[in-house]
């Protein structure tokens, strides 16, 4: 009798990418249906293919669909930024949440929400300040002759909590009533309009296409800078470029959705687990796979949340730091042997 084995070399990208998409699906088809106000599958299909003036209608395409597409969104944006910066830094355990982008970003927000009647559309761009900031001293305190992925991961913890902790005490020294933004700080994708998904869905689609001819610089970047100097390639140029987007589409995120933590860490070490070896560092593969699996991981997350209507960021915490845990202790067990 033969015994059949099935190898990471013998998975096709594309059957990887079609089982992501089907799961993706299934849990936006889900979503769509749980609620306060249960809608079956059938109406969800009818109503998605033909919509009325009838109350299931408004509840799946007015209520429900901007949240499900800001889901995909923020999950896509933030597994795409976290396969960047493990990519440009060489470090598997960065990510934009662990490195202080998010933290900034969402610090940042605050302030002009706070201090200034500005529209959501400078929140972005606060956003983009903020999260530049805080990944410049971020990699400014970590990067000596080498960048140490514990001294990394460390430098971003210290900035983050360090945001974190200026925020806190910023909503608690107003007047007003912070609840919803306390909320907000927990990542979340409830409540959100049509407005949020056309003020995010052109910025992603922006710094997708650009990731797209960044793919091929990002996979020479693993290689050690002098070789890829020797070969002319533009190490700072191309590092410099990467982050850029990567700050960008993580500060769009989270002026929408508040900040989500671990997608950008989890996301693009799922896609590698499952791509076949000679790809798990081709980053044409790897940007468009941690996209998929960012998407995934954040709208099953949303689902789950759909039972208690908890935000969206717990859940992901609850499953990003486990895995943290056990990255940083395969690290160790590499180094000790």
């Amino acid at each position: 009798m033969t015994n059949f084995v099935v190898s990471r070399s013998a998975i096709s990208p594309i059957g990887l990418s079609c089982v992501g998409l089907g799961i993706l699906l299934l849990s936006l088809l889900f979503s769509v249906s749980i609620g306060d106000y249960q809608v079956s599958l059938s109406e969800v299909w009818s109503v998605l293919i033909a919509p009325s003036d009838s109350l299931a209608s408004f509840v799946v395409w007015e209520l429900r669909m901007p949240r499900l597409i800001l889901a995909v969104l923020a999950g896509a944006t933030l597994g795409t930024s976290g396969a960047i910066i493990q990519a440009v830094t060489q470090n598997e355990l960065a990510s934009p949440s662990l490195v202080g982008v998010s933290s900034g970003a969402a610090l940042a927000i605050v302030m002009v929400i706070v201090f200034t009647d500005l529209s959501t559309r400078y929140h972005f761009l606060a956003g983009i300040l903020g999260g530049a900031t805080a990944m410049a001293i971020t990699l400014w305190l970590s990067w000596k002759q080498t960048l140490e992925p514990v001294n990394l991961i460390l430098s971003g913890l210290c900035i983050s909590l360090f945001c974190a902790a200026a925020t806190t005490l910023l909503l608690i020294s107003v007047s007003t009533d912070t609840r919803g933004l306390f909320y907000w700080l927990l990542g979340s994708v409830a409540n959100r309009t049509w407005q949020h998904v056309v003020l995010l869905a052109p910025i992603t689609l922006i710094g997708f296409a650009f990731c797209v001819f960044l793919a091929r610089p990002l996979t020479v970047l693993q290689l050690d800078s002098a070789v890829v100097k020797s070969i002319g390639g533009q190490v700072k140029r191309w590092r410099i470029q990467a982050l850029v987007i990567a700050v960008v589409l993580t500060s769009a995120t989270v002026s929408v959705t508040g900040p989500i933590a671990f997608v950008g860490l989890v996301a693009p070490h799922l896609c590698r687990m499952l791509l076949p070896k000679h790809l798990a560092y081709d980053y044409r593969c790897v940007l468009f796979g941690s996209a998929m699996s960012g998407a995934v991981l954040v709208s099953v997350s949303d689902l789950l949340a759909n039972y208690q209507e908890i935000p969206v960021g717990i859940l992901c915490v609850l499953f990003g730091g486990p895995s943290l845990v056990c990255l940083i202790r395969s690290r160790f067990q590499k180094a000790s042997l």
